[in-house]
């Protein structure tokens, strides 16, 4: 996929970056910035994009990512709205060039180092931190600070996350390619749950068959089948948790033309069946 640089404006009265989002929609490009990247979604669901990662994002998303790391979020074309996100953007020299490295603040080193692929947060974690996100832009002085500092530490010592993107990507490649990629991006996004091709992708990128398929890969690490079916799964993930759908309707409404290969692929991607799935999910509840 294309990342767009994104130029962030500061505060020179600030460390850090601080925004309420609220909107319609989420409109963002693929894009990246040297700016680390905590993103808690209030309100919306659909599509999430952290590097070569293809996930789904619903209220309670909590993500952090490191510097120059791709990455969009993107609703359903049905969504309404409204979209509703709480973001804190800060460089990881905000507080002084070695701030970081002195040894009390080790944890959180550790914490900004693995950030380079994206981390998403769970559980009590999650749970801990969404009340001081929410509470931030009515701090000033130095009680932003230790909220910061509070959040961060919270971070670092949890075991209750995952890494999105692949221990091996490279956000450089990302960078280097092309608006066009942006482009098929964006018409998987819009039609994944209809018979979208690769063809019809690589006549999008204005490319020939080979050529886009050769390019699909560099740019993110995936077959335009994988990356499609993870897009298909994390949609029907979805459907068997918030609806009453039954597997074999949550199947072809996110795009599947048969059960037997949704039921491989889901397989493939979730270590689980379906129903397992639901059932697991449930009794979690």
């Amino acid at each position: 996929m294309k990342a767009i640089l994104e130029k962030i404006s500061h505060d020179r009265d600030h460390s850090f970056a601080s925004l309420d989002y609220q909107s319609r929609r989420f409109d963002c490009p693929f894009h990246y910035h040297p700016e680390i990247e905590l993103t808690l979604i209030v309100s919306s669901s659909g599509q999430r994009y952290v590097g070569d990662h293809v996930g789904r994002f619903a209220p309670g998303d909590l993500v952090l990512m490191g510097p120059n790391l791709p990455h969009m979020y993107t609703n359903d074309a049905k969504f309404s709205g409204p979209a509703h996100s709480i973001i804190l953007q800060f460089l990881p020299e905000c507080l002084g060039q070695d701030f970081f490295q002195r040894g009390e603040l080790k944890a959180i080193r550790q914490l900004l180092e693995k950030s380079r692929v994206g981390l998403s947060f769970h559980g009590r974690t999650r749970d801990k931190v969404m009340p001081l996100l929410e509470q931030f832009h009515q701090l000033e002085g130095s009680a932003r600070i230790v909220a910061f500092l509070n959040i961060l530490e919270t971070l670092a010592h949890s075991n209750e996350h995952r890494m999105l993107a692949s221990p091996t990507y490279s956000p450089s490649l990302a960078i280097y390619q092309g608006e066009r990629i942006n482009r098929v991006c964006e018409l998987i996004s819009s039609k994944f749950k209809e018979g979208i091709t690769q063809s019809e992708a690589a006549r999008m990128a204005r490319m020939s068959g080979p050529s886009f398929s050769r390019f699909f890969r560099r740019a993110t690490n995936k077959t335009f089948r994988a990356f499609l079916n993870e897009v298909r799964i994390g949609y029907a993930s979805q459907l068997l948790l918030e609806t009453d759908q039954t597997v074999a309707e949550a199947c072809y409404e996110s795009g599947f033309g048969n059960l037997s290969n949704f039921n491989r692929q889901f397989l493939k991607l979730r270590k689980t069946s379906p129903r397992s799935f639901r059932k697991k999910r449930s009794a979690a509840v």
